[in-house]
């Protein structure tokens, strides 16, 4: 079914009381990043396994069959949860491998300055709009798959909120801002599926806005991350069952 869209992981910087020097030790790793970064690895064992015990490539066909981002799929038959799944999926150890560390250091960034639901809100959000344009975008016979579209979409709000709203974390602006244009040039050169990514920078800025319009209150910046990272917990759960449902029923 088509090709594999991926993306590698990088690595930014982030500067709040000497955090950058802190943020690369194990125990400063945010409890609810480690926790997404397991579940990617559990769904990647899930992959492998239906594959045949493969690692290093899974084939379009396992990916399409588990919850892939297929256009043919997910806008022609209606299949929207694949907008959710798609991004807790990897093509290969090497791609989990880039898209772990890459979440594992800016999601805990944002998780100890901003609180874990605006990791876990804006990935979920982020990885619906990435597929969504990215499914739009793709011939109908691709297969899109990989966190990096949530990814990218928590890089554009850090770095739209280090621009909008720098008292409420204090990210280096210039190094998320550098990152975004490196790994967009090289998703262009590798062929990589930058529709999703650039699907993801728009969620994540529009995140960053509805930070900014609260920063005045840092209280209910937090409440609004907390109410944020349930409705993406539903969101995530409520696809992953409907991903199982239709492999089970297949």
């Amino acid at each position: 079914m088509g090709d594999t869209a991926q993306v590698d992981g990088g690595r930014m910087s982030y500067e709040n009381q000497n955090a950058r020097a802190r943020i690369r030790q194990p125990s400063q790793y945010g409890p609810l990043t480690i926790a997404l970064c397991v579940v990617f690895g559990v769904v990647f064992l899930i992959e492998s396994y239906v594959d045949g015990g493969g690692l290093w490539n899974i084939t379009p066909r396992t990916l399409g069959e588990l919850g892939g981002n297929a256009p043919v799929l997910t806008l022609g038959q209606g299949e929207l949860w694949r907008l959710v799944t798609a991004a807790l999926m990897h093509g290969g150890l090497l791609h989990i491998a880039f898209n772990t560390y890459a979440m594992l250091i800016i999601g805990s960034a944002i998780e100890r300055t901003l609180g874990p639901g605006w990791v876990l809100g804006p990935f979920v959000f982020s990885g619906i709009t990435g597929s969504a344009l990215s499914a739009y975008a793709n011939p109908s016979n691709v297969v899109a798959i990989g966190a990096s579209g949530g990814i990218f979409g928590l890089v554009a709000m850090a770095a739209a909120i280090s621009f909008l709203a720098p008292r409420l974390a204090g990210f280096s602006r210039n190094v998320l801002v550098q990152w975004l244009v490196f790994a967009l040039a090289i998703g262009v050169v590798a062929g990589f599926d930058n529709w999703g990514h650039a699907g993801g920078i728009v969620g994540g800025a529009l995140c960053a806005l509805i930070a900014a319009a609260l920063k005045q209150r840092p209280d209910v910046v937090r409440k609004a991350g907390m109410a944020g990272g349930a409705v993406g917990v539903i969101v995530m759960v409520a696809s992953v069952v409907f991903a199982a449902r239709n492999f089970l029923a297949g």
